[in-house]
């Protein structure tokens, strides 16, 4: 299946306003003119994982990422709740990253505490990582 890459033409900022630039929305579709680009549906999971993951959780996380990566333009994995305590884990989660980057997309995890971020640091470079609070 082909997957429609992340548009940049739409920008939404924290308040709902959108703060596209040089779009004009009223422009009025005429023949031979090259209109611009449409953009692509997206869409955008979050999941909230509770609790220590370690390597016996590696397969449902790597299950759920699988799943997710395929489908989704953006994963928000918001780990306030989780703990991640196996390398393994770390991995699946930048791997997701780096399928979820190859077709424009994204993955991010907030909330991470320390640990998790050291975790997450050595596996590679691909998933955004953002601290708690």
């Amino acid at each position: 299946h082909e997957r429609c890459p992340v548009s940049t033409a739409t920008v939404i900022d924290r308040h709902g306003v959108d703060v596209r630039r040089g779009v004009d929305d009223r422009a009025v579709a005429r023949p031979g003119v090259d209109q611009p680009a449409v953009d692509p549906a997206w869409i955008t999971a979050t999941v909230r994982p509770a609790g220590r993951f370690g390597r016996g959780d590696v397969g449902r996380l790597r299950a759920l990422l699988d799943a997710l990566s395929a489908c989704a333009s953006i994963v928000v994995l918001d780990l306030q709740a989780a703990r991640l305590l196996s390398p393994r884990a770390a991995t699946v989660i930048d791997e997701a990253a780096h399928r979820l980057e190859e077709h424009g997309g994204c993955l991010v995890c907030i909330n991470v505490d320390a640990d998790s971020r050291a975790c997450l640091s050595t596996a590679g470079p691909h998933a955004v990582l953002l601290a708690q609070g």
